[in-house]
């Protein structure tokens, strides 16, 4: 076996980003790096002299020696298994995808092998949930289009119920529709259930305890996890254990005046809470339900909802289109800037190149993905509006200071014209809603202005108005501007600037602050989106000044705890912070968080993952936290959840939540905003 020179190791080997390997001919590690600890569990002693097989699976082991001896015959620098699935094995015996480079070094003494072995894990995973979705998009479009132009409701109800059935992987199903004189539910279709169940819950209504009696109650989804544990459910485990039953989910099915016509129930045979994404398309499929019962029992109404559900198939199509290329295309990009920054060639001017090519897809998969979750939380019902009073002339600053260069850029003007109004509602979704407007006024014009000014539609409401000078909008496309995905004249698979999702997710927020968004457009003359809110009934305080003294402000030496149980999203996080000159601790757990206070009580700040191994959370953390420490600790909590839970956080004024992918600006901007605070 050849030994390497320790300081070649050190030096050349260390400073890979990869696990990096060199292997001698005989097949035995000459020489590993200390990513190679970290990727495979192994220390540095237990892997040298070892064969590379010892870091295979055992059932690829022979195929392996057989391929490595062919390779030692012709080595030259390529992927290893191109097409192939490749799998490590760590000293835990879990198995994991790896990318893997060869690389020959000729040596005084004979050929080495280098490899460098990549985790692909986390990619493998995004791209299988994004299949899984796109699945699930192409199912309900297929089952949507069948039906639009059925007219037999027994049938349209088994389908849309089996359909549901499969993506909650329940066990069992059943459609109650609702009696309009009685108010009481009874089943009309199910799949799985006795005669004796069947004529046990023949009529349900709202004063029984089960999950279709609560929900129609309550005009919510109601979810039994485990009815064994829920004490009001107890007079119904007798028929629960005779069918085979330990959870139950059921979502009221609504007409479009908000009354619910029916109810849609899962049963799972354990205890069992199906994921935020399967409620969401269980959500689809129970609004498709409803608009095609109404639609049935309405010759009029049918051929009415036929045009609009023919277009939201072709909204479907073109989000599958849409969606699949516009997150396949910066994953492409990502994928061959990875194997030019592989090559050991690279020169700096070129590897400079291809980091900033890579951010730059990087960036957009994140607008898309940020958007995309923005359209989530809304549709879950995860913001809660916040409304408070508050000055015109704030926002309309902050929109000045946000867009004024982007305009200079293209040669238009930025008119703000001053306000002294003030009004009452959420200043952060208002502002989110200006910015859409704002932004898409800029881009959409090419010469001239656009505008920003407030006006009244008599004292008790504030009419903000948006203006440019733009391209206009055709009066036959009007209709479709709020659609996902939509920009005029442009095609689905097109490279395009944006994403069509900013005018949809302004829709959502206008409906969710029971607002009033109307618009005028001309084409070739420009448009007007004009957002109707209510007054305040006092003045609200102006705040600008006081924010831009507070933005001056960055604390120095700050201490941050940071908690996150992912070592990589841990390791590029802490780098971060130090690099802008904060002191880090980090933490794996809960436990190792309160070690860490114990050590050293002098924490300003705590940022952690919301999620984290053995069920534990990041408001568990910071609980314990406050509690250690004895004051009320200031917080980030990053999180990709939806659900209505995290919403209800926001309530704390010492808490800020950043929802990801986070960038690294915004992190920094909100962590020194909440350290600048009082």
């Amino acid at each position: 076996m050849l030994a390497l020179p320790p300081d070649l190791a050190l030096r050349a080997l260390d400073s890979a980003p990869d696990a990096l390997i060199i292997i001698d001919g005989s097949g035995l590690i000459a020489a590993a790096n200390r990513q190679v600890t970290a990727l495979f569990g192994y220390s540095h002693d237990e892997v040298i002299a070892k064969p590379v097989e010892h870091l295979i699976p055992e059932r690829f082991r022979a195929e392996h020696r057989t391929d490595r001896q062919g390779y030692m015959r012709d080595p030259h620098s390529r992927p290893m298994g191109a097409g192939l699935e490749l799998f490590g094995i760590r000293k835990d015996g879990t198995e994991f995808p790896v990318e893997i480079s060869l690389s020959p070094i000729e040596d005084e003494s004979g050929t080495l092998v280098a490899a460098a072995i990549r985790d692909v894990t986390e990619r493998k995973r995004i791209e299988t949930e994004l299949a899984v979705q796109l699945e699930d998009m192409r199912r309900f479009h297929e089952l949507s289009s069948r039906l639009i132009e059925a007219a037999d409701l027994p049938n349209v109800l088994e389908e849309v119920l089996d359909a549901v059935i499969g993506v909650q992987d329940a066990d069992f199903g059943n459609i109650q529709l609702r009696n309009t004189e009685s108010g009481t539910l009874s089943i009309v279709a199910q799949r799985g259930f006795s005669p004796a169940f069947l004529e046990y819950f023949h009529s349900v209504d709202a004063s029984h305890e089960t999950a279709c009696g609560r929900a129609l109650r309550a005009g919510a989804r109601v979810i039994i996890d485990d009815i064994e544990q829920d004490d009001a459910y107890l007079p119904y485990r007798g028929i629960a254990a005779q069918e085979g039953y330990r959870a139950v989910q059921s979502a009221p099915i609504r007409g479009h005046d908000g009354i619910t016509t029916g109810m849609l129930s899962t049963y799972f045979r354990a205890p069992h809470r199906p994921s935020a994404r399967k409620l969401q398309l269980t959500d689809v499929y129970t609004r498709l339900l409803a608009e095609l019962i109404r639609r049935i029992g309405d010759e009029d109404t049918v051929r009415r909802a036929r045009d609009e559900a023919n277009r939201a198939n072709q909204a479907k199509s073109r989000f599958l289109a849409t969606a699949s290329h516009d997150l396949r295309q910066p994953l492409q990009t990502i994928s061959l800037l990875n194997g030019t920054l592989r090559r050991r060639s690279l020169d700096d001017c070129t590897r400079i190149e291809a980091l900033a090519h890579q951010d730059e897809a990087i960036g957009a998969m994140s607008r898309l993905l940020n958007a995309l979750l923005d359209i989530s939380k809304l549709e879950s019902g995860a913001v809660k509006p916040d409304p408070s009073d508050f000055a015109v002339t704030a926002l309309f600053e902050e929109l000045r200071h946000e867009f004024a260069g982007l305009a200079d850029e293209k040669g238009l003007s930025f008119r703000v014209t001053p306000s002294e109004d003030s009004i009452h509602s959420d200043p952060s979704l208002v502002g989110q809603v200006l910015r859409n407007l704002v932004s898409n006024a800029i881009k959409y014009t090419q010469a001239g202005w656009v505008a920003l000014r407030c006006l009244h539609d008599g004292p008790a409401v504030v009419r903000i108005e948006v203006l440019d000078t733009g391209i206009g909008i055709p009066d036959e496309k009007l209709r479709y501007i709020y659609d996902e995905f939509y920009q005029i004249g442009v095609p689905p698979n097109a490279t395009r600037d944006g994403y069509g999702l900013g005018l949809s997710i302004v829709q959502r927020i206008v409906n969710l602050l029971d607002a009033k968004l109307d618009v005028q457009s001309e084409v070739g003359k420009g448009s007007l989106f004009a957002l109707s809110l209510p007054a305040a009934p006092a003045a609200a305080r102006p705040a600008c000044a006081e924010a831009d003294a507070r933005s001056q402000l960055r604390p120095v030496h700050a201490r941050i705890l940071l908690v996150e149980d992912d070592p990589a999203v841990l390791n590029a996080t802490r780098m971060l912070l130090r690099i802008e000159g904060y002191q880090v601790s980090t933490a794996l757990s809960m436990a190792e968080a309160l070690e860490q206070a114990a050590i050293d009580s002098r924490i300003d700040l705590l940022v952690t993952d919301y999620h984290l191994q053995a069920e534990e959370t990041g408001t568990q953390v910071i609980a314990a936290l406050r509690t250690a420490l004895g004051r009320p600790l200031k917080a980030i909590l990053m999180t990709g959840d939806t659900s209505s839970d995290v919403g209800k956080l926001r309530a704390d004024p010492l808490l800020r939540i950043a929802s990801k992918p986070v960038h690294a600006e915004e992190l920094l901007t909100l962590l020194q905003a909440l350290l600048a605070s009082n």
